[in-house]
């Protein structure tokens, strides 16, 4: 089976026939961006999303021999406030666990959620996306149609790159049935967050969504307006990013 093609506003939307079709076809997508900027540089960099939804992405990209990781540095877009690398949930965690040891990048530049001072982290991981310029972000919509951690209604005009959120209570809902935390009042409050612009900054923006549980957050972002309350509708107008869906996030469409 082939993809289905579509658009919605300045937004190509591929319509893929299984989650694992859709990890596929993006990890094709990713290879080809960052192949193509190595040709101009000796480094780049990409921004990854953590999360259930991009699990067949990572395994597509584990399996390819033609991605040049010795020549690319891998930042990440939210951490939990007072999380510890090692704590089941952490996204620094995860992304050693499902691609950084095992493909090893250039560098891996954590976000640090257990920092002493969260105005200092802030600080010092706006000052490294500046001075490493991601190219590519790979990134998800959220059953409320957040991106990253920025939960309706989401800032899309800030000037600052990295944020401290506060964590409404669709997005713990959907952090705990994930199966990230034991009971939903274990998971946190607030979040260090990469802003919506940072986040659809680089020249490739990814946005890769499979499962039924994102069907709403995807129709309203792709057939209602723009509009903070739904942060994935600004993909509506970012003719540099590409949504990869599957059967069941597309059925409400």
């Amino acid at each position: 089976m082939t993809s289905e093609d579509r658009r919605y506003g300045q937004l190509p939307v591929a319509i893929h026939p299984s989650p694992d079709a859709l990890g596929a076809a993006a990890a094709e997508a990713f290879a080809t961006a960052v192949g193509d900027a190595l040709r101009s540089r000796p480094t780049v960099a990409v921004i990854l999303a953590t999360g259930n939804s991009q699990l067949p992405f990572f395994a597509s990209l584990r399996s390819r021999s033609d991605v040049d990781w010795s020549r690319i540095d891998v930042f990440h877009m939210d951490e939990y406030l007072g999380m510890s690398p090692d704590h089941p949930a952490s996204f620094r965690r995860y992304l050693h666990e499902q691609l950084v040891d095992i493909v090893g990048p250039r560098g891996f530049h954590g976000m640090r959620g257990d920092a002493d001072d969260a105005q200092e982290e802030i600080g010092r991981y706006s000052a490294l996306l500046d001075e490493f310029e991601p190219v590519v972000c790979v990134l998800g919509i959220g059953e409320n149609a957040h991106l990253a951690f920025n939960d309706p209604p989401a800032d899309f005009a800030t000037d600052e790159l990295v944020h401290l959120v506060e964590l409404d209570e669709p997005c713990r809902h959907q952090q705990w049935t994930e199966g990230h935390f034991p009971t939903l009042d274990a998971v946190p409050h607030r979040a260090l967050s990469l802003t919506v612009p940072a986040l659809l900054r680089p020249s490739h923006v990814f946005a890769l969504v499979p499962e039924k549980r994102k069907a709403e957050a995807v129709r309203s972002a792709l057939e209602g307006p723009v509009t903070p309350q739904c942060p994935a509708s600004i993909l509506q107008e970012t003719p540099h990013a590409r949504l990869f869906l599957d059967p069941e996030s597309s059925s409400l469409l």
